[in-house]
């Protein structure tokens, strides 16, 4: 999962068969503090009533979007699936690095 804060919605009058009743946002990674930004936004399936502003915690491992809709061929990869009302990091140091999209920009740069 990832921290996120929304940062706007995609307005679409057509869209995939599966999302229709469900909301697009566009979110933006954050750091642990839950104001800096740390990689790229993405579009996410809104699950919980998000708004722009929100902080919100995002599934953006491909497999979690296929679950929840019980389809392998649904055409995203992240979904909000919570609105984090509010956020205490006890050992902060001890998280650094564990997160996915971490693992994949080092990833990135190593290679």
């Amino acid at each position: 999962m990832m921290l996120c804060r929304v940062t706007g919605s995609v307005v679409s009058t057509v869209k995939h068969p599966k999302f229709v009743g469900h909301r697009m946002m566009v979110v933006q990674p954050v750091e642990l503090d839950a104001k800096t930004p740390v990689g790229p936004s993405y579009p996410a399936v809104d699950l919980v009533q998000a708004g722009v502003g929100d902080l919100v915690l995002t599934i953006i491992e491909g497999g979690g979007v296929k679950i929840v809709f019980q389809d392998d061929k649904v055409p995203l990869a992240a979904l909000i699936t919570a609105i984090v009302d509010e956020l205490e990091v006890e050992d902060e140091p001890t998280l650094i690095g564990t997160s996915v999209l971490e693992r994949g920009m080092s990833e990135r740069a190593e290679g």
